[in-house]
C-alpha cells in the first residue's frame, strides 16, 4: 500500500489545483468546481471535493464553508436552492439541492474549529429553512415519515434503475432518506454547538424517527437488501444498485444486515463486485450495461464510479470489512492512475468488465477522495462519521 500511496501523491494529488475558483458573481466566496471547463458550483461534487481537501488538510475546509455560504446566501425565502449555482445565478434544472448542506456546514466548522460563522441569525435560519424545505414543500409523506427525490436526475445517480422511470416524487428512495437522516443529525449537532437546545432536540428527534422509518420500511428480510419503494403501490423496487447501500453509509443498518448484503451482493463477483471495483448496478439486472454515455444521462447502470466506490468502502469499513475495503479501493485507484498515465487525466466512470475509461475525460471532482482513502482505512478514520 505504501508504493500505491506514492503513486497517488505523484499522479492524483496534483489535480487538486484544478478545482479551485475565485469568487465570481453571486458566488461571493471562493469555491470548488469539478475541474475542466466548469465554472458553476454543484452540490455533491463540491461537497465531496471539500471533504477530500479538508480531510487531508483541515485548513482547506474553508472551501467547504464557502460552499455552504454560497448556497445559504442564494437560498430563497422558503428554503429553495437548486443543486447548481452559476456565477450568474441559480440553475434550477436539478431542483432542490441534495440534503447535504447541514452536513457540509457541520464538518466545515469541525475541521476549522469555528462555529461562529453560523451564529449569525440570518445564516442559521436560512440554513434551517433549506434543511426543512423537503419536509414542507417537497415530496415528503408525513404519515409514513419518508421522502423522495423529485426524479433520478435530482438524485445525482442520473439513470439509477431504482428511480428512473417513475413519475416525479414517485419513489421513496433509500439514498434520499439516508441523506436526510444525516442532515437532521447534523442540524442537531450544529444547534447544540450554538446552544440552541430546543432545535438540537427537535432535529435529534427527527433523525431518530427517520432512522426508525428507514429500518422499518426499506429492509427486505427475504432478499437481504434495502430496496426503494414505489409510492403508487407500496411495493419494493427490487433493484440492487448504488442507492441500496446508503443505510450502511449512514451507519443505520445492523451488523447482521450488513453481513447479509455484503456477502450476497456487494462482495459477490456475480453481482456487484468486479475485477476493477464495485459496480453501480448488479450484473444480474436486465438493465446492466457499460455504455459510454453522458447525455441525456450519466451512466449509473453498471460502470465503476470512484465516488460510488468511496461510499462502498466506507460502508465496508463501518462494519469491520477493512481488508475488503482496501482491496476494492486499491483497484479503483489503479484504474485512475493508469488512466492518467495513458490520457493525462481521469474519467467520471470506468467499464466494470475491462477497467477502460468511459465518459467525461479530464474529470476531477470527487475522484480527489482517492488521495487520502488508504490512510483513512488503515487508521480506521471516517471523515464523514457523525456518531
Amino acid at each position: 500500500m505504501e508504493n500505491l500511496q506514492v503513486e497517488i501523491n505523484k499522479y492524483i494529488a496534483p489535480f487538486k489545483a484544478g478545482v479551485k475558483r475565485k469568487a465570481k458573481g453571486v458566488l461571493k466566496h471562493d469555491y470548488l468546481v469539478p475541474g475542466g471547463v466548469y465554472e458553476e458550483q454543484w452540490d455533491w461534487d463540491a461537497f465531496f471535493m471539500g471533504m477530500a481537501l479538508a480531510s487531508e488538510d483541515p485548513t482547506e475546509a474553508i472551501f467547504l464553508r464557502n460552499w455552504a455560504l454560497n448556497y445559504i446566501e442564494n437560498s430563497q425565502e422558503n428554503g429553495f436552492i437548486p443543486g447548481c449555482v452559476t456565477p450568474n445565478g441559480m440553475d434550477p434544472r436539478l431542483k432542490q439541492m441534495k440534503p447535504l448542506l447541514a452536513q457540509g456546514s457541520y464538518f466545515a466548522s469541525n475541521f476549522l474549529n469555528d462555529f461562529d460563522w453560523l451564529k449569525n441569525d440570518d445564516i442559521y435560519e436560512r440554513l434551517k429553512k433549506v434543511v426543512l424545505y423537503r419536509e414542507e414543500f417537497g415530496f415528503f409523506d408525513k404519515k409514513r415519515n419518508l421522502g423522495s427525490w423529485t426524479n433520478s436526475m435530482e438524485s445525482g445517480a442520473d439513470n439509477d434503475v431504482a428511480s428512473l422511470d417513475f413519475p416525479d416524487g414517485g419513489v421513496f428512495s433509500v439514498d434520499f432518506n439516508c441523506y436526510l437522516y444525516r442532515e437532521y443529525l447534523s442540524m442537531s449537532k450544529i444547534a447544540e454547538k450554538l446552544q440552541n437546545f430546543t432545535d438540537a432536540d427537535l432535529f435529534m428527534n427527527k433523525s431518530k424517527q427517520l432512522k426508525e422509518s428507514i429500518l422499518l420500511n426499506f429492509w427486505c428480510e427475504e432478499e437481504g437488501a434495502f430496496y426503494s419503494i414505489n409510492r403508487a403501490n407500496s411495493e419494493f423496487i427490487k433493484v440492487v444498485s448504488y442507492s441500496c447501500v446508503h443505510p450502511f453509509w449512514a451507519g443505520i443498518a445492523t451488523q447482521e444486515q450488513a453481513e447479509k448484503f455484503f456477502n450476497h451482493y456487494l462482495l459477490n463477483e456475480d453481482k456487484m463486485l468486479s475485477p476493477y471495483g464495485i459496480r453501480t448496478l448488479s450484473k444480474t439486472d436486465d438493465s446492466y450495461n457499460n455504455v459510454n454515455m453522458i447525455k441525456p444521462y450519466s451512466n449509473w447502470q453498471g460502470p465503476i464510479w470512484p465516488i460510488a466506490n468511496y461510499i462502498y468502502v466506507t460502508c465496508l469499513v463501518n462494519y469491520g470489512y477493512w481488508r475488503q475495503a482496501e482491496d476494492v479501493i486499491s483497484k479503483v485507484i489503479r484504474i485512475c492512475i493508469d488512466d492518467i498515465k495513458k490520457t493525462g487525466g481521469m474519467h467520471e466512470n470506468y467499464d466494470a468488465e475491462t477497467g477502460e475509461p468511459l465518459a467525461a475525460p479530464n474529470f476531477i471532482s470527487w475522484n480527489l477522495l482517492l488521495i487520502n482513502v488508504l490512510k483513512q482505512i488503515e487508521e480506521l478514520q471516517n471523515p464523514f462519521k457523525l456518531l
